[in-house]
């Protein structure tokens, strides 16, 4: 399911796409978050794969849910850590823009083409 146009999705992962809310941080934060950031991997991913300290390009408003925790192999933060990186089975799923980060992106990019 997704917040943005109130839809529902392939149903492929257990995970509902939300509006990023900053109303109970007591700080106002900037949406979309547009810019670069980092990964905090939370565990192994053939995708994710040599990136190291790259950081990579977000521009978004919305982000994911998991219901399945497992599904999370990495996180941002952007007034919370939130799910950057998905993995369920051959299925891969980034919040931010490969094509737009670098030298990380083609290193994500060359991953996904080396174990697809």
């Amino acid at each position: 399911y997704s917040e943005e146009g109130d839809v529902d999705g392939l149903g492929w992962v257990d995970a509902q796409t939300v509006r990023f809310d900053f109303s109970g941080l007591g700080r106002k934060l900037t949406i979309p978050h547009m810019g670069w950031n980092n990964l905090h991997l939370k565990k192994k991913c053939p995708l994710l794969e040599g990136v190291g300290d790259y950081q990579f390009y977000f521009v978004h408003s919305y982000h994911l849910k998991c219901a399945d925790n497992e599904l999370s192999v990495a996180e941002t933060d952007y007034g919370f850590r939130f799910t950057s990186v998905i993995r369920k089975g051959n299925i891969y799923g980034t919040q931010f823009h490969p094509e737009k980060s670098h030298k990380g992106g083609l290193r994500i990019l060359r991953n996904f083409l080396e174990h697809a």
